[in-house]
């Protein structure tokens, strides 16, 4: 049996004005081609279908036309609930298992048992976005924390299929070690949120999880990583999905992505030469950043960015201009990806002389998750 491992879809993500669904539907034009290619039976979809709880019209035609495509070729489709995901959208999907070959699971089951599908010798456990309001619920030990009770659950979905020649899990959380790529929401990618790598039963034999948008590998955990490049922190990062094939020995194959539009950040120096940047630009295809460090009582800055916004069109998605500091080196004018929870420890040492305690970064957490997660219904 060959299995196909993709995640992080985002349909509906966009860079200012600029719709990146285009993106996604090449990239999924790709993965049909690839499943039929490769014989694929099943597609292991691990999370963040969409980028907001509530996708547009435009995003959900994309996404059903992808699934419905897929049930044509003969291929069945797994999907989990990321965080990115509205639980209950994701729940009507399960209605599609009447008339197509989709199965959706929305979120943690109370009872595990009821979050493995079967296909022959496989059996695939699935643990969709285990969010901290959810799986408090569902663990008797209030006191535990958010990583003691997803170890916990993990420990239960491999008991369910213990008896299954082939055990996939098929997950969208963060593992300790992943390396992000700094489009993922920062509230839940911290240290909080981190589960070790240990804490993953060795009983499966291939672990397809979503979430990090980077494609790895952690010990025995797989990241497929997003199709495309999501946002500027993943320009130049290549793409891929996972080819799965279950024989005696389980084998991995990574197979790269084109990708449609690629992301390019320039950097333009008060030194820099405008017209040899400009020629070097003309080469390149894809959507833009440009980053232009001047002296803010330079009257040419507009005459440059109107240069830019000439040569690069509807493909400029963004323009900066940063002030020229002689005392800061270039990498100063980097972001740099702020971990919120790492930050507010940080600031309760420095004020109070003392470590935070567990129920105050709950609830710091949960303040994070009512800002930014998608809305869940009990």
């Amino acid at each position: 049996m060959r299995l196909l491992h993709i995640s992080d879809l985002h349909a509906g993500k966009s860079l200012g004005r600029i719709s990146r669904n285009e993106d996604l539907q090449y990239a999924l034009d790709q993965v049909i081609s690839i499943c039929k290619e490769e014989k694929v039976s099943i597609l292991l979809i691990a999370g963040d279908i969409y980028d907001k709880a509530n996708p547009d019209h435009e995003s959900q035609d994309l996404i059903l036309d992808f699934l419905t495509r897929l049930h044509t070729e003969g291929i069945h489709t797994v999907i989990i609930a990321g965080n990115h995901d509205s639980y209950d959208l994701i729940k009507s999907y399960k209605h599609l298992k009447r008339i197509a070959h989709l199965h959706a699971v929305d979120r943690p089951c109370k009872n595990p048992k009821d979050c493995i599908l079967k296909f022959g010798d496989l059996a695939i456990a699935c643990l969709p976005y285990p969010s901290e309001r959810l799986i408090t619920h569902l663990h008797e030990n209030l006191h535990r924390s958010y990583t003691e009770k997803v170890a916990t659950y993990l420990k239960a979905l491999a008991k369910e299929v213990e008896s299954a020649r082939y055990k996939i899990l098929l997950a969208h959380l963060m593992v300790e070690n992943a390396k992000i790529s700094g489009t993922e929401k920062q509230s839940t990618v911290g240290e909080f949120y981190a589960v070790k790598p240990q804490h993953i039963p060795e009983d499966f034999d291939y672990v397809a999880l979503g979430h990090v948008h980077r494609h790895q590998k952690i010990d025995k955990a797989h990241y497929s990583g997003s199709p495309y490049q999501i946002d500027f922190s993943e320009k130049g990062m290549e793409k891929f999905v996972n080819l799965v094939v279950l024989e005696e020995d389980i084998k991995v194959k990574p197979i790269k992505l084109d990708l449609k539009r690629e992301l390019h950040e320039v950097k333009i120096g008060p030194k820099d030469n405008l017209y040899e940047i400009s020629e070097r630009l003309k080469s390149l295809k894809g959507l833009f950043k440009v980053v232009l460090t001047a002296d803010m009582r330079d009257i040419s800055i507009n005459i440059k960015k109107k240069q830019i916004e000439d040569l690069l069109g509807d493909n400029l998605v963004r323009f900066e201009v940063q002030p020229l500091d002689e005392n800061r080196t270039e990498e100063s004018y980097i972001p740099q990806m702020l971990d919120l929870v790492s930050a507010y420890k940080d600031y309760y040492h420095k004020v109070l002389r003392q470590s935070v305690p567990e129920e105050l970064i709950k609830e710091f957490v949960q303040i994070l998750q009512k800002a930014e997660h998608e809305t869940y219904t009990a």
